[in-house]
């Protein structure tokens, strides 16, 4: 991912987790990183999104 200073980026990627024995149920896990390249102003974040990568897998 490329960013200019200034700009900022959003990635988010999921998870399914059971147990090592199998005899509970699943766990799903949604991880969202927030990358700012800077030098940036501190209320970059509330700016608008120049990059969403969705690395989003399907839990069946």
């Amino acid at each position: 991912m490329r960013l200019a200073p200034g700009q900022w980026a959003r990635r988010q990627l999921n998870y399914r987790f059971s147990s090592a024995a199998g005899r509970q149920d699943w766990s799903y896990w949604l991880d969202t990183f927030n990358i700012a390249y800077g030098p940036a102003n501190a209320d970059v974040l509330l700016s608008t999104l120049t990059l969403f990568v969705d690395e989003q897998g399907p839990l069946r």
